[in-house]
């Protein structure tokens, strides 16, 4: 019921989804039965991981559930469409928690969070109160709000609310509209993937000249940094966003641009000026 009720309702794109606290994994086959391209659960429970990870196994599910403290792992993560805190925001000190939604808002589009009545107030703790998490995202939109349900009926009641806040500095565009202005490295992740040593591609041939007051060693560094990053890139997916400018060119990705070019993508993660 708390899928159906309180996290399924915002769910109005496809594209990547994020569970904080993920448990043995439910909500993680839910958004990947819904055809979400891109699934990940953290956890920090290793038996909680290990039941989902054989559940997930025996389901034939391909999403990932990992096994990380939630308020150490943001950088690892990709930029996500929806990050999702079902009961487990309460778990942050309120120093982590602030310092995590100040990193959170280049990171995810939407964050949905599922709250409910705490009895024993901890000051010292991210709070469960709805109100009170209104004023932390006071800098982000709030797209939707779900009330409690009538309990009724209800075998086990609990008090528990939705919250929807969307990210004002991060968007989701067609890549076609974006204008990269440097297109000398098109072809260069194509021929990586074709088994082609980088230092006979093109792109290499176009640099040589290009930095000649680089050392060979120098050179050869720099471009097997971004043949790192575009692996990490097919495996993870996109762990900063682009930024482009108002004429909608890139001022800071032109590699990872290309790279998720050569990879097929239609869409991207950006971040406006």
């Amino acid at each position: 019921g708390k899928w159906d009720n309180f996290v399924l309702p915002f769910l109005k794109e496809r594209g990547t989804f994020i569970d904080m606290g993920c448990n043995a994994g439910l909500f993680l086959k839910l958004a990947e039965d819904m055809g979400f391209s891109q699934v990940i659960g953290i956890d920090s429970d290793s038996d909680a991981v290990n039941r989902g990870l054989k559940w997930r196994d025996e389901m034939g599910g391909k999403y990932q559930i990992l096994n990380k403290k939630m308020e150490n792992c943001l950088n690892e993560l990709p930029v996500t469409d929806y990050t999702c805190f079902a009961n487990s925001h309460y778990y942050f000190t309120i120093n982590d928690w602030f310092d995590y939604i100040d990193q959170l808002q280049y990171k995810t589009r939407y964050l949905i969070i599922v709250t409910a009545e705490k009895h024993h107030v901890n000051r010292c703790w991210a709070s469960a109160d709805v109100e009170t998490i209104r004023r932390y995202f006071k800098g982000w939109d709030e797209e939707g709000f779900i009330d409690q349900l009538p309990l009724e009926g209800d075998p086990m009641p609990r008090r528990l609310w939705g919250l929807c806040f969307k990210s004002r500095y991060l968007e989701r565009m067609d890549i076609d509209k974006i204008d990269c202005g440097n297109h000398v490295q098109d072809q260069f992740y194509a021929e990586i993937d074709k088994g082609i040593p980088y230092n006979k591609t093109r792109y290499y041939r176009i640099l040589r000249p290009y930095r000649k007051r680089w050392s060979e060693d120098r050179l050869n560094r720099w471009v097997e940094e971004r043949i790192k990053v575009y692996e990490s890139i097919k495996k993870y997916g996109l762990l900063k966003p682009i930024i482009i400018g108002q004429d909608l060119r890139v001022l800071d990705g032109n590699h990872r641009y290309a790279m998720l070019r050569n990879l097929g993508f239609k869409t991207i993660f950006i971040r406006p000026t």
